[in-house]
């Protein structure tokens, strides 16, 4: 069973638990700005000879403030917290087509990916600290292709990615400070194709978190 469904269970128990004690329902609007830390990683594109045509390289992944929505809903003990957000993730890659040997030169390229963003945290309360977990969906709204020019080069990309989050916040009244970690379970270009065959890069995109939200 993946973390994720782990994640979903345990926060219908949350859930269940709140219900069978006196809780409170608050609606809240949060930024949060994202830090992310991948590793550069290098993709060697070659024909069935083995020579080499396309070099391609991942460089740094660059993430705006998410902005975002949400309900919370709590007791003494336990909270159960879900909204909606948009995010924008620019991916920095360069490229060598060794095909064109006269002009060597690293192309640069930028994929930009804009996210609807649906997190969903479970966890305990202790007096104005709170410590959490749950899965995180990404629903994609708009991407640009790249890499156009290179033969036998294509994208193959669901409209949906999942991740794991692992949250820890202080609540000063109706203001909410977080810090979380985030895992992202696709990797940063795991949806390029080559010659039909999926050959891109298995890094994965991890974020440290860090959000101010305000209680309505």
């Amino acid at each position: 069973m993946s973390p994720t469904k782990y994640a979903f269970i345990l926060i219908c128990f949350c859930f269940i638990g709140l219900n069978e004690s006196v809780a409170q329902l608050y609606g809240a609007v949060k930024v949060t700005y994202s830090l992310p830390f991948i590793r550069s990683q290098k993709v060697k594109y070659d024909d069935h000879l083995d020579f080499l045509l396309y070099k391609v390289r991942f460089i740094e992944q660059d993430v705006s403030p998410t902005i975002s929505a949400f309900a919370y809903f709590r007791n003494e003990l336990l909270y159960l917290e879900g909204g909606i957000g948009y995010r924008r993730v620019r991916s920095k890659f360069s490229s060598i087509d060794y095909l064109n040997y006269e002009d060597l030169t690293p192309q640069l390229e930028t994929k930009e990916t804009n996210y609807f963003v649906i997190p969903i945290t479970t966890g305990i309360r202790f007096e104005n600290f709170k410590f959490g977990f749950g899965p995180v969906v990404s629903i994609i709204a708009s991407e640009n292709k790249i890499f156009e020019n290179l033969q036998f080069f294509e994208e193959r990309r669901d409209n949906v990615e999942y991740g794991f989050s692992i949250n820890a916040g202080l609540a000063l009244y109706r203001l909410h400070i977080d810090i979380s970690y985030e895992y992202q379970f696709n990797g940063v270009g795991d949806y390029f194709y080559f010659r039909g065959d999926r050959k891109g890069f298995t890094n994965q995109s991890r974020f440290v978190n860090i959000g101010l939200g305000y209680l309505f």
